[in-house]
């Protein structure tokens, strides 16, 4: 997304771009989906060569840059903040393959570094970690939408490159493919620094004093939080869902104990509040003969104070009933009175609205 000579980044900070030169042409890029004509990826017909990690590309300079991409992913990782302040830096492309089959490489066209940084920081699986505590970053992928089959890549460390199958492939390349989308006008118009430019800058903004070891660190472990942070909201959901799902069941599974049980509370509420009402009409009479002089306070207070009793008495009778009763028809206690209050209160409604 841009506007002006500003981009919007994920996080929703803002950078400012820099147009290319006078005289440099804008780049034409197409990012929209298309179906695969062309059988060099991932296609339907088994003829058809795979695009896998592993492939190389036809261009020399691409090469080199996408190795030095590789070999330096988690120091540049680490330099996240420095990156994700430099629109030259953030816009920087990345030379990996990326495509699916059915529409091939249209919506993974010219990946940045801004990208990765953002698919990494924001995607559940792309920064890993083995039960051996080895880490790796996903930087291709390749697969089916469809099946979820893939062969994708990772890179160590070390710049090390392993192929890997991705469990749910789902949840990587539409997110990919979108942050790679949001970003295609500014690709097309603005400077961009290549690797080697983005690391020179880099080291010599470090000059030896960058300790690399507690970055990655604190990248890895915050990104790690906030990856479990969300897994528990997801958790959390998931429960409230399912326990929305049990009480329904529950109550439609005991719908007439619920309806004789509620239509017991009601007569009983019923009688009681008409007694209450009564009662309190008593009340103001003797607090209007105490004012007339009609009776002394000893009078009234003995005369109330049974009468207070009662309203308590019957108050307490209520309460009992949506404990005691409910209890007794539902010894097991997953119905409770207010769930069945609930459950009327949504019948009622529903039958209103009908």
């Amino acid at each position: 997304m841009s506007y002006w000579s500003k981009i919007i980044l994920l996080d929703g900070r803002t950078l400012n771009c820099y147009p290319l030169a006078e005289g440099e042409e804008a780049m034409a890029l197409d990012d929209s989906l298309k179906l695969d004509r062309t059988g060099e990826y991932l296609s339907l017909n088994g003829k058809a060569k795979s695009l896998t990690p592993s492939q190389p590309t036809h261009d020399k300079y691409e090469e080199v840059r996408k190795e030095l991409f590789l070999k330096n992913a988690f120091y540049l990782l680490a330099h996240k903040e420095r990156i994700l302040a430099d629109s030259r830096m953030f816009l920087c492309p990345v030379h990996t393959p990326n495509g699916l089959m059915y529409t091939g490489t249209s919506g993974f066209q010219r990946p940045t570094l801004g990208i990765y940084i953002e698919w990494w920081l924001n995607c559940d699986g792309a920064i890993r970690t083995d039960k051996d505590g080895r880490r790796s970053l996903v930087y291709s992928l390749a697969g089916s939408p469809m099946s979820g089959m893939n062969r994708c890549g990772v890179v160590n460390e070390n710049g090390k490159k392993e192929s890997v199958c991705l469990s749910s492939f789902i949840n990587y390349w539409p997110l990919f493919m979108k942050i790679n989308r949001r970003y295609t006008e500014a690709k097309c118009k603005y400077q961009a620094y290549d690797t080697k430019q983005v690391l020179d800058i880099i080291d010599q903004e470090d000059n030896g004093n960058f300790d690399y070891a507690h970055a990655i660190d604190t990248v890895l472990m915050t990104h790690e939080i906030i990856t479990l942070n969300k897994r528990v909201e997801n958790l959390k959901r998931d429960r409230d869902y399912w326990y929305a799902k049990h009480q329904e069941a529950l109550m439609r599974y005991n719908d007439e104990k619920i309806r004789m049980l509620y239509a017991e509370y009601e007569e009983l509420e019923s009688k009681v509040n008409a007694e209450i009402d009564g009662l309190r009409e008593q009340k103001k009479e003797l607090k209007a003969k105490l004012k007339r002089g009609v009776m002394d306070n000893i009078a009234y207070q003995r005369q109330l104070t049974p009468v207070n009793r009662r309203i308590d008495g019957l108050k307490h009778q209520l309460a009992a009933f949506k404990y005691n009763r409910v209890r007794e028809v539902f010894p097991d206690g997953d119905v409770t009175f207010n769930l069945m209050v609930q459950d009327m209160s949504n019948i009622r409604k529903s039958q209103n609205d009908e």
